[in-house]
């Protein structure tokens, strides 16, 4: 089976020394910790650097203590996909919550429906009978084509 086929991921934990932050100038220092994970990231699980993509909780957590001012070492865990991109997001941060960040989606994009539903009634019922007519008047045309080829 060839690597790309396989649709096992690579989870990695890695604890990244943010000291190289530290030359850069205090106006930019967050913003070079977020290039430093990211290459770092790319290096050891051996993909391009634009290929890694970090956790909103984890861009959080770096931001935290400002712009100007940087932790000594964060620890991330990495995964790799099949697709070969690579998440990185905190160790105690859990799939779940994504997870469940779509289905709260999904259920304000059914209660919307339901509103719209409720909100105008006379009118989807009207919409109702013109789409029943013009599935019969769809099917009508159908079958005496489905005669032809028989």
């Amino acid at each position: 089976m060839d690597m790309s086929q396989s649709k096992e991921t690579a989870d990695r934990i890695f604890t990244i020394s943010l000291a190289r932050a530290r030359p850069t100038p205090r106006y930019r220092r967050t913003d070079r910790i977020v290039t430093l994970l990211k290459e770092k990231v790319a290096h050891n699980m051996k993909v391009d650097v634009g290929v890694v993509k970090i956790s909103q909780k984890l861009n959080e957590e770096l931001w935290s203590v400002g712009k100007r001012s940087r932790r000594p070492r964060i620890t991330i865990k990495a995964s790799k996909d099949s697709e070969g991109i690579v998440y990185t997001k905190l160790p105690d941060e859990k799939e779940e919550e994504e997870e469940k960040g779509k289905e709260a989606k999904e259920e304000k994009k059914e209660k919307k429906v339901e509103e719209k539903v409720e909100a105008k009634p006379e009118e989807t019922k009207e919409v109702a009978k013109e789409v029943k007519e013009e599935a019969k008047e769809e099917s009508k045309a159908e079958q005496p084509s489905d005669a032809k080829k028989q």
